[in-house]
């Protein structure tokens, strides 16, 4: 089974609202802004804005140890600093993200000039919005439902691949708007989705959404392999979390993917073992 999903670019979710600095200012300048700025990392750029280098918290940390604060930033930043181009795919930034284990990158147009920082959080922020997940056009409505019985998706779902995350219900979200469902029934089978699938490839090895999509509701089943869920009740509780801490250094496992998705379901089901866990989701067509 091929999947049309739109794939978005480094350019949709950088930071565009650049703080840099030149390389003749001190290592006590520096230290200065990133405090003020509560950042981490500083790219150095030349009055052109083409990028120098980066100068990072273990630098100045260096300076510190070294009694080296009234140097020169050109003498302590990192040359020729890992960066993306503004058209690399959000995809390979986060692979970036796993390889070089960075969380901030300074984005390059094609003359190698600074236009952009992008950290994994900035790409955790807006990939439902990338994804337009809660976006469906209102009009669906007024061009009438396609005449249907029924609809299967399946999905597998790869736990840990956050590169192919919000694909499953990006799928779905396409085939029901392709179908004619109700706008408002599109926008509650989408999130429940993204926030099932996302799920998985946070907490479990594997797992598989299927949905069976009929004029009349949207059922939506999502089985995973292990660890489960200990407490129910308290995953259910808006902000309880046990994402590991890489996760969410990148963003992830706030903590709002089962409130979420229950706040999204006419009926809602779970039930989890140490072998892993089944969600089912029940979408009334309105």
């Amino acid at each position: 089974m091929s999947h049309h999903v739109i794939k978005p670019i480094v350019r949709d979710v950088m930071t565009k609202e650049l703080i840099t600095i030149t390389p003749d200012l001190t290592v006590r300048q520096a230290k200065e802004l990133m405090r003020t700025k509560e950042i981490s990392g500083v790219p150095v750029v030349d009055q052109d804005k083409m990028l120098l280098g980066i100068i990072s918290v273990a630098d100045i940390f260096r300076a510190m140890e070294e009694d080296n604060l009234d140097a020169e930033v050109a003498k302590i930043m990192t040359k020729n600093p890992v960066f993306l181009s503004e058209y690399d795919t959000v995809g390979q930034a986060l692979s970036a993200c796993r390889q070089y284990k960075f969380h901030r990158f300074p984005v390059l147009d094609d003359q190698k000039k600074i236009v952009g920082i992008l950290t994994a959080g900035d790409i955790v922020a807006r990939l439902s919005q990338i994804l337009k997940i809660d976006q469906v056009e209102d009009d669906v409505e007024k061009k009438g439902p396609v005449d249907f019985t029924s609809h299967y998706i399946e999905y597998p779902i790869p736990g840990n691949n956050f590169e192919r995350a919000g694909e499953a219900a990006s799928t779905i979200k396409r085939i029901m708007t392709k179908l004619g469902m109700a706008p408002s029934v599109i926008r509650s089978a989408a999130i429940a989705a993204y926030e099932a699938e996302m799920n998985v490839v946070i907490h479990a090895n594997q797992g598989l959404l299927t949905a069976v999509i009929t004029p009349r509701d949207v059922t939506i089943s999502v089985s995973d392999t292990g660890p489960g869920i200990e407490e129910i009740s308290k995953a259910m509780k808006p902000g309880y979390s046990t994402a590991p801490d890489r996760v969410r250094e990148m963003g992830f496992g706030a903590g709002m993917g089962l409130p979420n998705i229950k706040k999204s379901a006419d009926e809602f089901s779970i039930e989890s073992t140490p072998q892993g866990t089944i969600l089912v989701i029940k979408i009334f067509a309105k």
